[in-house]
């Protein structure tokens, strides 16, 4: 196995969750993001950076996180996280597309078009099934995701921090006043404040990918560690710096959550220039079609695995000559368009982008909370067995870590039921029913489905993928 550097960790573990889509959530919560990024590394991802490493050099073969829960709690849990995340991406994706198609609007200069629902909802569902389409045809899209994250994401943003720091001292120089305690820390008497929290947390899902890396580098109980703690502070300081430059030139009020390109088009426009933001707008659009075709690939690879181990229906096994499993990818895209059609039913981009996005993070915790059990659990199982990376600490710092990550997480649930700010006082109820129903048949679709499993639905031989998936064609 190739070796990586300790910088080449730092900036992989950056690139595998860092995206300049998220910086208009971070600038929606204007200097309280400061304080909701402090809780979300603290409480959020380095507990669970941390137990994920420990779980992934225990368990290095394919499969991530529903191998490591299969194993710690049961097969029917590793099933219900390999589905949580995969119909999560299914929600995520949808926020991406939204992004792109913004994106589009700008390139187009047809920026009436930013508010448009039902253009939204078809350019999300026309960019889903095309990239989904050449996946499933063996174009190699994912290899472009080395170029879409440097230019879709490290350039960006390198212009956003430089340029967006110069146009705001030269055009309103007061903006970057040292504000006071009560503008960083949330006033919890008002909860809505804490809904913004999902927006930032959201910046950092994924980030249990970065773990399987853990077994690459030189040292890595020593290594691990410091990388991940410099990559979250790196990204989280670049970020939230992002997040008030783009607050502070944006007008009060006017931020587009689905529009990273926004705070361009003022610097740019501001500086006679306007045509940068196209190219900028260019570059974020590249960066959607890299994240949409590696999430569109990943998860439904784990659902392959668990439908091989009999999870699934035999129809769900089933590959083509790429070994891509179209079965899976075709459901997929089905359940996102049907998500991407309440752009174009329910008015109020901001509020449905929002709520969409929620419902993702609120998803993909209950996959955390599974992931941060499994390590408890398979430490006290093999007490004494090798592997690269150990939470330091003993038994102790293994307690402390997973207690303090199950504490942000269920805070992080707690807060996604927290109507946000931009929907209306009337549609209160319907958001807390949307989010609590939601999560119910969510959840209780993969449990049934897993009741409802046959024998005959397994695999001979779920080890050798290729083999398994020429079998399975070959029926």
């Amino acid at each position: 196995m190739k070796k990586i550097s300790f910088m080449q960790l730092i900036f992989l573990t950056m690139a595998y969750f860092a995206s300049v889509r998220r910086i208009p959530n971070i600038a929606y919560a204007g200097w309280e993001s400061v304080s909701f990024m402090i809780f979300a590394v603290l409480m959020f991802v380095i507990p669970i950076s941390f137990v994920s490493a420990e779980l992934a050099t225990a368990m290095p073969e394919d499969g991530g996180l529903s191998v490591w829960i299969g194993r710690a709690l049961s097969p029917r849990f590793g099933f219900l996280a390999a589905w949580l995340v995969w119909i999560q991406m299914c929600f995520g994706m949808v926020t991406v597309g939204a992004a792109f198609a913004d994106m589009i609007a700008t390139i187009t200069g047809t920026k009436s078009l930013l508010s448009n629902d039902f253009f939204i909802g078809i350019i999300v569902i026309s960019i889903f099934w095309l990239i989904t389409f050449l996946i499933i045809k063996g174009v190699p899209i994912t290899a472009i995701s080395t170029y879409g994250t440097i230019i879709g994401l490290f350039v960006p943003l390198a212009v956003l921090l430089v340029f967006g720091t110069v146009f705001a001292f030269t055009h309103n120089p007061g903006v970057f006043t040292p504000p006071t305690a009560d503008k960083i820390f949330p006033d919890l008497s008002d909860l809505g404040t804490l809904s913004k929290l999902s927006g930032i947390i959201f910046l950092f899902a994924g980030m249990e990918q970065a773990s399987s890396s853990a077994n690459r580098i030189d040292n890595p109980r020593k290594n691990y560690p410091r990388a991940i703690i410099l990559a979250t502070c790196l990204t989280a300081g670049l970020f939230t710096y992002a997040g008030l430059v783009t607050d502070a030139l944006v007008a009060e009020g006017s931020i587009a959550l689905a529009d990273p390109a926004q705070v361009f088009s003022v610097m740019f426009s501001g500086w006679n220039i306007p045509w940068v933001t196209a190219v900028i707008a260019g570059m974020i659009a590249l960066s959607c079609i890299t994240e949409i075709s590696a999430w569109t690939v990943g998860p439904s690879r784990s659902m392959l695995r668990c439908a091989r181990e009999g999870s699934l229906p035999p129809v769900f096994q089933k590959t083509n000559r790429h070994d891509i499993p179209v079965p899976l990818m075709l459901l997929q895209a089905v359940i996102v368009t049907g998500i991407a059609l309440i752009f174009v039913f329910i008015p109020g981009t901001n509020g449905v982008f929002n709520t969409i996005l929620t419902m993702a993070v609120a998803l993909y915790c209950i996959v955390y909370i599974f992931i941060i059990l499994s390590g408890i659990i398979y430490r006290k199982r093999h007490p004494n067995e090798k592997r690269a990376f150990q939470i330091p600490g003993g038994k102790f710092g293994m307690w402390l870590t997973s207690i303090v990550g199950l504490v942000g997480i269920c805070f992080v649930i707690f807060t996604s039921f927290i109507p946000p700010a931009s929907l209306s006082a009337s549609e209160y109820p319907a958001y807390v029913l949307f989010m609590l129903l939601g999560i119910i048949v969510l959840v209780a679709i993969p449990l049934v489905i897993y009741r409802l499993r046959r024998p005959a639905w397994k695999q001979a031989d779920v080890s050798a993928p290729k083999q398994a998936a020429a079998s399975v064609r070959q029926q």
